[in-house]
């Protein structure tokens, strides 16, 4: 060891800068020397002087006392002045100075009594070493001090008469809140340091108190800050009435502490956040969660409410200061021990939060003895009620230098405990029980896990597990598709956010876990909770979903940042979270929500699954979606156990022909087929209509005839008609019913659309009706039934059929009207094209029908139907008609069979028949144009013509020999196959260059394309399409050539369910333009130049036909 240097007048205050670069040390001169990391002086100043500081506050007397509203103390209350000149230091204080430095190492803080004022001062300085700021005048201002680390505080103490602060100062030097140690006149406590851990979230509290023996003992206790409140959650007391002479905090690790105790001895404290609750996975399970907060317990049933913190909905209090707390085996989890520095306190629970908790039991801790020296006398940790009459937990040996795993067996009545301690290879980090499975684990600190076996109170240990790292937080699960294939599966997740079944990596972001049934639930760093089904499959398999993104996916809900779980309750679908500022919030995930929903419909609570529908915002669908056959089977219970028309009337009108279970809540992922048949569910909605329906008639029309009503108008088509003859009966029975259940059939459908049901139906009452309590105004619909009740009865209905543009209906009831209204209907058959139900109206009177046919046939003729006109003119007699209609659509065959019946002359036969060959021709219909000329026009010479127009060549010289025309074969054959020889030549050479033309340009594409791709490596790569880093709406990657002059602009459109684009009409048509013109350098130019091969081949197939004719 070097001596560096010596301070003459003694150091009585030192503090080092968080980076180690500076030294801040306070002589026995009340100076401030700032020294670097070699001891060389930068700065020495006089720590009392009169200056404020730089940072002084200059007050406009805005928020000061003397602006405030102070009741009925009245005015004179804000002329009072604080006398600080009576202010003084506390009979606690060591009278020596403090310095700490802030967490950036840009301040530091030094506390002394100055001289002047005979109170302890705090001075705040930059790291210059620069006054700053001088702390306001505070009473009884105690030596404690500390700087947070984040900044924002420095804590103190003070000694009031009545109560012992913990006080905190802003950088300013002005306070800033303050709690109170929890001490009584018979007990009080000196305050000897304070200290933050690292990351600020727990201020120790180093205090010198009158223990249970009255003794002096030196001890720590741990306070955190939830909700603007206060908590004290550990009090470290060390046994045998030893002092701790030392306490820090680890610099690296915040939750790890090091202790040093008045006999010589070390213990490092490692500690961690963990959620007091019950393990039960039961439904019984109320849900308690136990809160530390000193000597009391808060708790509260969150199965029942929800008590923001920090009240509850219960608290227990205990003698002492509380240091563990474990539920019991209990499957309702309203059994509790409460691990104190004295004892052991057993409790039982209301059951809904509401009464006391009888203290039940109370067990003394284990005596030190000779035997049991080397570890009783340490802190009893990680306590487990296993069994109605044993506990578990571990305690440190130090002789053995392991950890004992004891097991201490209990009666109610009797306050001594008999242990069995079993030593361990090794650490304990946790020590966990199911009070489900009874699973009893036990995880070192290397994160190997253990089974314990309790055999007669001796624990038997065998490794099970070995997890990568060690995971402060663990449970036990069973996993599996089935009951059958489940198997034991652990649970744990590390300080750096690894989530593990067993060996297997879940999620590499978890912050929190917890267990409901069968469900894993978790948050994680990216503020989402995700739902892992543990009866989904085999543990092999399990794994989460890829579904995240998905709208309707149940695995994953979105979170406020930095939320964490508390606990699930297990018999209602909530899951309570708690936001970094300390406040709750009570959920209901889809996950458990459907979880509910499903059991509650697999045990035929249909009334429990509707009212979490309704209330969660399900898809009511997935009621009968969930087993169709079932909901069938059992409609009827349904409508009992769902009895409010309400209700009913909510659940049809969500009905659509679709799976939802396929569609919106599935599990897993689906193919498109199964999406397209999900969709496609066809008569779901009429077939539950009609079953509803049928049940509600049996139980009482008139009490569900709203419910009824809906089942037609839910109807896919809907059934108003249905409805309004249903309406129109309970008019006669009972008219203010009826008035009720139309208001709310308007309510379903438009009034307009029930007024012309209802006049479709010629009911005039119930038109009134409709129109009454529709408030239609009646200018627009007296005077048109005043018109109407002038008619009789069938031409009031095609008035009416008219009106509502039903015109086959109306035609029919003209029909049935009387022959004076027959010009009318030949009007009416011609305005709306109705000829086909004129003609089925009027089968049997052969008069009308025979006009009704001259009507239509002329209808034919003026819209170039011809044939069909000649068809009709036939059956309506008119053969001159028909044979003019036959010539004009070339049915030469039909035109002349009539001609013959018209017994045209030869004469006439010919000049028709010449008129069809020129028809036929034109229509390149040559052997036909043959048959006419030789038939009908007797002219050989055309025939031949005809025939070598159509190529067929052999025929037209057989024809030639066989009527004794050889000179034909010199005049029209031979020069006739000299032409279509040549013009078929110069088609082959025509074709052929074409195809060289081509081929050799789709070759040079295809050798092109593997040179494109390795540049573009992307333009081809398939498994690029459904990516997710790419935008819903960002334009994708083009696959024009780099030949292409076309625009590739072309845009996706992110549709729900879909990634892929969907382009407009009009793009579509200009795609198909592009593709038709095959333009060279195109990404369209290969595939216009196969089809266009595939032509050259058809044609030269064709051509090889004609050649051979």
């Amino acid at each position: 060891m070097e001596i560096m240097g010596s301070v003459d007048s003694g150091i009585h205050a030192m503090c080092w800068s968080p980076d180690q670069d500076l030294v801040v040390l306070v002589t026995g001169e009340k100076k401030v020397l700032e020294m670097t990391q070699d001891f060389d002086t930068i700065t020495e100043f006089d720590l009392h002087i009169e200056d404020q500081g730089e940072g002084v506050q200059h007050s406009v007397g805005w928020g000061s006392k003397e602006t405030q509203f102070h009741g009925s103390a009245g005015k004179e209350a804000a002329k009072q002045k604080v006398d600080t000149s009576k202010f003084g230091t506390s009979d606690d204080d060591d009278a020596r100075p403090r310095v700490s430095w802030r967490g950036d190492g840009s301040f530091f803080v030094v506390s002394d009594i100055d001289p002047s004022r005979s109170a302890r001062v705090i001075r705040i300085f930059n790291r210059e070493g620069t006054l700053q700021n001088t702390s306001e005048p505070v009473d009884k201002l105690e030596q404690a001090l500390d700087w947070r680390p984040s900044g924002n505080l420095i804590v103190s103490s003070q000694r009031l008469p009545h109560r012992h602060d913990i006080v905190f100062f802003e950088r300013n030097g002005l306070r800033h809140g303050e709690f109170t140690l929890r001490e009584t006149k018979d007990q009080t406590q000196r305050v000897l340091e304070v200290s933050w851990n690292a990351d600020s979230t727990i201020l120790a509290v180093w205090i010198e108190s009158v223990n249970a023996n009255g003794k002096l003992q030196k001890t720590v206790q741990l306070w955190t800050s939830k909700n603007y409140h206060w908590y004290m959650k550990q009090h470290i007391v060390l046994a045998e009435d030893r002092d701790i002479t030392g306490f820090a905090w680890d610099v690296e690790n915040a939750l790890i502490a090091h202790v040093f105790g008045s006999s010589g001895d070390y213990q490092r404290l490692a500690y961690t956040w963990d959620v007091y609750t019950s393990t039960s996975i039961d439904e019984s399970n109320s849900g308690y969660v136990a809160v530390i907060d000193g000597s009391q317990l808060l708790l509260t049933p969150f199965s029942y409410m929800n008590v923001p913190p920090p009240m509850s909905s219960l608290t227990v209090s205990t003698q002492s200061n509380i240091q563990y707390v474990a539920f019991g085996p209990q499957a309702n989890g309203l059994k509790i021990a409460v691990l104190t520095n004295q004892m052991i306190q057993l409790f039982d629970l209301p059951e809904r939060g509401h009464g006391d908790a009888p203290l039940i039991g109370q067990l003394a801790l284990p005596e030190i003895t000779a035997g049991n020296e080397t570890y009783a006398k340490n802190p009893i940790r990680q306590l487990c009620w296993i069994s109605e009459s044993k506990l578990v937990y571990c305690q440190y040996d130090e002789e053995l230098q392991t950890d004992m795993l004891c097991v201490a067996s209990f009666t109610l009545g009797n306050e001594t405990m008999t242990v069995t301690a079993n030593p361990l290879d090794g650490h304990i980090g946790r020590i966990y029980f199911n009070a489900t499975t009874l699973d009893l684990i036990v995880e070192g600190v290397d994160g190997s896990v253990f089974n314990v076996e309790l055999d007669e109170d001796m624990p038997t240990v065998s490794r099970i597990e070995q997890f990568p790292d060690f995971c402060p937080w663990i449970a036990t699960a069973r996993v599996g598709a089935s009951s059958e294939q489940a198997e034991r599966a652990i649970i744990g997740l590390t300080e750096r956010s690894k989530l593990y079944i067993n060996d297997k990596l879940i999620s590499s972001e978890a912050t929190s876990f917890f267990l409901r049934g069968t469900w894993l639930v978790f948050s994680t760093t990216s503020h989402s909770a995700r739902f892992l089904a543990l009866d989904s499959a085999p543990l092999q398999d399990l794994k989460l979903s890829d579904e995240a993104g998905d709208a309707y996916d149940e695995t994953s809900r979105r979170l406020e940042r930095g939320s964490k779980i508390v606990m699930a309750t297990q018999h209602k679908p909530s899951l309570v979270l708690q936001m970094p500022r300390g406040n709750l919030e009570t959920i209901s995930p889809r996950a458990f929500v459907l979880a509910t929903i499903r059991e509650d419909l697999k045990a035929l609570n249909f009334r429990s699954a509707f009212v979490a529908c309704r209330k969660n915002r399900i898809d009511l669908n997935i009621l009968y979606d969930d087993s169709p056959e079932r909901f069938v089977e059992n409609i009827r219970t349904f409508i009992e156990q769902v009895p409010e028309v309400d209700y009913l009337n909510l659940f049809l009108s969500n009905l659509r022909n679709e799976d939802t279970l396929v569609t919106m809540y599935r599990r897993g992922g689906r193919t498109a087929d199964q999406l397209t048949a999900a969709t496609g569910v066809e008569n779901k909605v009429n077939s539950i209509c009609e079953a509803v329906r049928n049940v509600l008639i049996e139980l009482g029309r008139e009490h569900y005839i709203q419910s009824i009503l809906s089942t037609y108008v839910r109807s896919s088509p809907p059934d108003i008609e249905s409805a309004m003859a249903l309406l129109s009966e309970l008019r006669e029975s009972n008219m203010a019913a009826a008035e009720d259940a139309l208001k709310y059939t308007i309510f379903l459908c438009k009034a307009a659309s029930l007024y012309d049901v209802a006049l479709g139906m010629y009911n005039f009452p119930l038109v009134l009706m409709v129109a009454q309590q529709a408030q239609m105004d009646p200018k627009e619909y007296l005077p048109f039934l005043q018109e109407l009740k002038n008619f009789e009865k069938y031409y009031q209905r095609y008035k009416i059929d008219d009106h509502l543009k039903r015109y086959e209906k109306a035609i029919k009831n003209l029909s049935m009207a009387g022959d004076q209204h027959f010009d009318e209907l030949l009007d009416y058959m011609q305005k709306h094209s109705l000829y086909h139900v004129a003609i089925e109206e009027y089968a049997h009177r052969k008069q009308q029908k025979l006009a009704i046919l001259q009507v239509y046939a002329a209808h034919l003729d003026f819209t170039s139907n011809f044939e069909e006109a000649g068809i009709v003119y036939t059956m309506a007699g008119n053969s001159v008609k028909a044979l003019e209609s036959y010539r004009m659509a070339g049915c030469w065959r039909e035109a002349f069979s009539i001609a013959k019946q018209l017994n045209y002359t030869e004469e006439e036969i010919h000049s028709l028949a010449y008129d069809m060959i020129e028809y036929l021709k034109e229509k390149r219909r040559f052997q036909e144009a043959a048959m006419v000329a030789r038939d009908y026009a007797k002219d050989i010479e055309e025939v031949v013509d005809c025939l070598l127009k159509g190529s067929l060549w052999k025929e037209a010289e057989r024809t030639s020999y066989t009527h004794d025309r050889p000179d034909l074969i010199e005049t029209h054959v031979k020069p006739g196959l000299v032409e279509g020889y040549t013009q078929m030549d110069d088609d082959i050479d025509e074709m052929l260059a074409q195809f060289h033309k081509q081929s050799a340009r789709l070759v040079e594409l295809r050798t092109k394309k593997p040179e494109i791709s390795i540049e573009s490596p992307m333009a081809n790569d398939e498994s690029l399409d459904n990516i997710d880093m790419f935008s819903d709406t960002t334009s994708m990657y083009s696959q024009f050539t780099r030949y292409t002059n076309a625009s590739s602009r072309v845009s996706s459109v992110s549709s729900q369910g879909s990634s892929k684009s969907r382009k407009t009409s009009k793009l579509r048509k200009k795609e198909e333009r592009k593709r038709a013109r095959g333009k060279k350098g195109s990404v369209f130019e290969e595939e216009y130049i196969v089809n266009s091969i595939k032509k050259l081949i058809e044609k030269a197939s064709t051509m090889q036909s004609k050649c051979a004719a």
